[in-house]
């Protein structure tokens, strides 16, 4: 399902229950290579309102938020997360980035389909960082690039964690940010206020949209929950000249569009696609638009 503005633009992709349970359990498995991080995030005195302990679930045996990537840009130079750093004693978040390397290339296989300019910016940015980090001889970058198989540059791990409506400050309207979520958790709805809409988010679903752009939000569950959030970080791009895209119009992802509801400024509209990739529950054609929320 997809919603776009009138300018034809598709600010939202809802992929339901996308991913297979098998897939969803080694997701979830893979967790326990992050406990130390995520309880270490969670020790420390929050610097942003993302990191206030309240937001997490109590009584959760794992929580936590950390946030990675192979290079953040601090005064012009690139520099890789400290996790990954190789000269880190514990190399399990490593070895987490390995162990995700399959599911991180399916989903830019999804960003590829329904993004296609923003994937081959994503994948022109590290080709050209992983150039520059030859010319730094930068061992930390270098390493973790080869197995850094996604085409977004940064990605968060937010563990049994309730967000409050927000935009994020860091992206730009026409790039997607990507969400999934995994885990066993009752009924949970992801929210975007300004449009009165309420999307089923159910384990496996993913969510691809416009996050600096909209406002949105998650409750709170009493189990275990798991978001993957992956999204590009402009100084990423910039220093090696890679343009910021503009967003992906309706008529070239869509064949066929039915209009089902239009309020002032925006409308929510359908679409049949297909998705070509090894994922069973992506290996269907996602007919009708069923938003399991309202849209008015």
């Amino acid at each position: 399902s997809i919603l776009v503005t009138d300018s034809n633009t598709i600010h939202i992709w809802y992929l339901l229950d996308a991913l297979s349970p098998k897939r969803r359990a080694n997701v979830w498995n893979h967790l326990h290579l992050l406990r130390e991080p995520l309880w270490e995030s969670i020790k420390a005195s929050p610097q942003a309102w993302w990191m206030d302990k309240s937001y997490f679930c109590d009584n959760a045996e794992l929580k936590g938020t950390i946030n990675l990537s192979p290079a953040w840009f601090q005064q012009g130079h690139g520099v890789a997360s400290q996790l990954l750093k190789s000269r880190t004693e514990n190399t399990s978040t490593r070895e987490w980035v390995n162990q995700m390397s399959d599911t991180n290339a399916l989903l830019s296989a999804i960003l590829h389909v329904i993004h296609p300019q923003m994937y081959a910016d994503g994948r022109e940015a590290l080709i050209c960082l992983g150039k520059q980090v030859e010319q730094w001889v930068d061992l930390d970058m270098s390493s973790i690039l080869l197995i850094w198989s996604s085409m977004y540059s940064s990605m968060s791990m937010m563990v049994n964690w309730a967000t409050c409506y927000h935009r994020d400050i860091n992206g730009w309207d026409p790039w997607y940010n990507m969400l999934v979520s995994m885990g066993d958790y009752p009924p949970l709805d992801f929210v975007i206020p300004t449009l009165n809409l309420w999307l089923c988010y159910n384990p496996g679903t993913i969510i691809a949209f416009s996050g600096s752009a909209l406002e949105h939000g998650v409750g709170a569950v009493d189990s275990d929950r798991e978001c993957l959030v992956y999204y590009m970080h402009a100084n990423v791009h910039q220093p090696v000249h890679v343009p910021i895209c503009q967003s992906p119009w309706c008529e070239s992802k869509c064949g066929k569009v039915v209009k089902t509801n239009q309020n002032q400024h925006k409308r929510q509209m359908m679409c049949e696609w297909w998705c070509a990739s090894a994922e069973p529950g992506l290996q269907k054609n996602l007919r009708g638009g069923n938003f399991n929320g309202r849209c008015s």
